[in-house]
């Protein structure tokens, strides 16, 4: 793999797509032009037929047929159809729903965010386990990192613009490191005291307009792209680690403690989409228990079916191997570290996958 610094991980070189319908630019410009000559169009026609026939009702269609096709512009835009399935590992209870807690996703977290007119988010994390044994619940601090994430992916600076640039935007592109950043500030700043704990976490947004996909990762969750025309592995995202089994994590600490790492520690992944792309985050116990060679063939093998029948297979699979005695990702990783572990690793696991679309708004 590429090394995580350069953005794009082991993303393949793509070519710049053509820039949608409505977009700003040159394009913009030769549709305001358009613009200006049918109207002149418009004009000369509506003379016509008031000095030439007299007749009112037929002057009126003329500059009502002009308004119907301004009116009915339609403005082109890259989509994510998103679906996430988790479970929560058999040796772990159920967890109690709340507003806090959507889903029983045992310590790990997601959010799919809404389609906002530049750009469109999700996200998954994974709250580190380990806090458990202090009595403190790691799931609350994932989904509310998960959950101030989805409000900074959905939030607009002000209705008042002409234009409100989306928060998850920088610079005219999509930002998942600063929708990161920003949901781990809002954790922090929480109504009546952050969560204690600790959580790996990876965010990643489509630049509607542009078709540009980023992906921030910090720890051991990460994402996948697959080509929806090739099947093949366009991106992939790099495990950050302390040591083995200690993943970079975002942490609130009780007092006198300290740990934990910046959001800007996050490495960011780019890649140029394609309908059918499939996009693929997942958290360490999906990732732990299947390759990415088997991960990517499953998905290559489902890129024609829905995103929730993808997740659950992709799930299945997960689960499979978790109780299994063959050879899996964490157990190759323990064997190169010195420690002795067979087969796969028991643990709670989340699957978002999304389709890469394109619409007309």
């Amino acid at each position: 793999a590429v090394a995580a610094s350069a953005v794009g991980g082991t993303m393949a070189a793509l070519g710049r797509l053509p820039e949608p319908l409505g977009s700003s630019g040159a394009g913009s410009a030769v549709a305001e032009c358009e613009e200006s000559a049918g109207v002149a169009a418009a004009v000369q026609s509506f003379r016509s037929a008031f000095l030439g026939r007299g007749g009112g009702s037929t002057a009126q269609q003329a500059l009502a047929g002009h308004g119907a096709v301004a009116n009915t512009e339609k403005r082109d835009r890259w989509t994510l159809r998103s679906s996430a399935r988790c479970a929560h590992a058999e040796f772990k209870g159920p967890h109690e729903l709340s507003s806090r807690v959507r889903q029983d996703c045992g310590e790990d977290a997601f959010f799919l965010g809404k389609h906002l007119d530049g750009v469109v988010s999700l996200g998954i994390a994974d709250g580190v386990g380990g806090w458990s044994s202090q009595g403190i619940d790691p799931a609350l601090f994932a989904w509310e990192l998960m959950n101030r994430c989805q409000d900074v992916a959905e939030e607009t600076p002000s209705s008042s613009s002409s234009s409100p640039a989306p928060l998850a935007c920088e610079e005219g592109a999509a930002d998942p490191k600063r929708v990161l950043i920003g949901g781990f500030e809002r954790l922090q700043r929480a109504a009546g005291g952050a969560p204690m704990g600790s959580s790996t976490a990876c965010v990643a947004s489509l630049d509607r307009r542009s078709g540009e996909l980023r992906v921030a990762n910090l720890g051991d969750s990460g994402a996948l792209l697959v080509k929806g025309s090739t099947g093949a592995c366009v991106m992939e995202s790099v495990a950050q680690q302390h040591r083995f089994n200690c993943p970079y994590q975002l942490m609130v600490a009780p007092h006198g403690f300290e740990g934990g790492d910046a959001p800007t520690a996050a490495d960011v992944y780019s890649a140029r989409v394609e309908v059918g792309d499939v996009l693929v985050l997942a958290t360490d116990g999906f990732l732990d228990n299947v390759s990415t060679e088997q991960a990517v063939a499953m998905a290559a093998e489902m890129r024609a079916a829905e995103p929730g029948a993808i997740a659950e297979r992709l799930l299945q699979l997960a689960q499979l191997h978790s109780k299994g005695w063959e050879e899996t990702p964490f157990s190759i990783s323990a064997k190169k570290h010195g420690h002795r572990h067979f087969g796969g690793k028991p643990d709670d696991i989340t699957v978002v996958v999304a389709k890469v679309e394109r619409m007309v708004e």
